[in-house]
């Protein structure tokens, strides 16, 4: 008896406890200001300002690199490609 009235304290406590927090989780969102539109665009702005931006030639020399690489990526596959389907035809025909 003891024990079914100390686990129904228990889960008495631990249900008050949960409205507890989710009573200060509303009263911390009531609390927050809400930001216009505007503001929000503003802030935007200001981030863009801190990023730093790559130059012409950066761009083009990334840009090289990325289509070479595609490129040399490309006649590789097909090379081990032209092997195996190779390799498969003699294997084939015997």
């Amino acid at each position: 008896m003891a024990n079914d009235l100390e686990k129904k304290a228990q889960k008495q406590a631990e249900k008050e406890k949960k409205q507890n927090q989710l009573k200060s989780m509303k009263a911390a969102a009531a609390k927050k200001p809400k930001k216009s539109i505007v503001q929000y665009f503003k802030d935007v702005k200001s981030e863009f300002k801190k990023v730093s931006w790559p130059s012409r030639k950066q761009v083009f020399n990334n840009t090289v690199v990325v289509l070479v690489t595609i490129i040399v990526s490309a006649v590789g596959i097909w090379l081990i490609d032209l092997l195996f389907s190779g390799a498969w035809s003699l294997m084939l025909s015997m």
